[in-house]
């Protein structure tokens, strides 16, 4: 995948950094597709997004998406070559956000954020769809995978050091005990056996 520079300080940090992720793999993939001809791709480049490009509108968002860009860009000067990376991107990208919300949601028991868990649910099963469909099996397995253990290592990551009055020793447990968690519930969703 893309080597993407990311803020690792706080969850606020990380939703919007995934959240700028996504509209940037899905603007690229738009683009990509549109450019080939391919509508129909194109059309599951655009239900990946979510509600992550409105988001990125709402909040302002742009300069994180055009540095994430810039940086995609470089990467892969030849469109087709960074197709596969921003389909993982997207599917990191929903991953994180929908553990952000698992998180959120199982610590708060409230529901406020159901609409946005719903959007994100169904934006992250279209990024997986628009991987499967552009790419084979031999691919898409491990690139899905790989994605969703690289969300699920961030989110624990930033999630358990943001803990306050925890010990270091705690910190670490409760970074194991939700990288475990967070993968099965992500590995359970994608219908992965393991």
């Amino acid at each position: 995948m893309a080597h993407i520079p990311m803020p690792t300080s706080s969850l606020t940090a990380m939703v919007e950094y995934w959240t700028a992720q996504a509209a940037m793999a899905s603007g690229f993939l738009l683009r990509l597709y549109r450019d080939l001809g391919d509508d129909r791709q194109a059309y599951l480049a655009m239900q990946a997004v979510g509600p992550s490009k409105e988001r990125a509108q709402r909040f302002g968002f742009h300069s994180q998406v055009d540095a994430l860009k810039a940086v995609f860009a470089a990467e892969y000067p030849e469109k087709t070559l960074g197709e596969k990376n921003a389909w993982q991107l997207m599917i990191e990208a929903h991953a994180g956000l929908c553990a952000f919300h698992g998180l959120v949601d199982e610590h708060e028991k409230s529901g406020s954020i159901r609409g946005s868990r719903t959007g994100t649910n169904r934006a992250f099963h279209m990024a997986r769809r628009g991987y499967r469909t552009a790419f084979p099996e031999e691919i898409t397995i491990p690139g899905i995978r790989q994605a969703i253990e690289s969300a699920t290592a961030i989110c624990a990551d930033v999630f358990s050091s943001n803990v306050g009055c925890a010990s270091d020793q705690e910190k670490s447990d409760l970074r194991q005990e939700l990288r475990a968690n967070i993968l099965e519930a992500l590995l359970k969703e994608v219908g992965d056996p393991e």
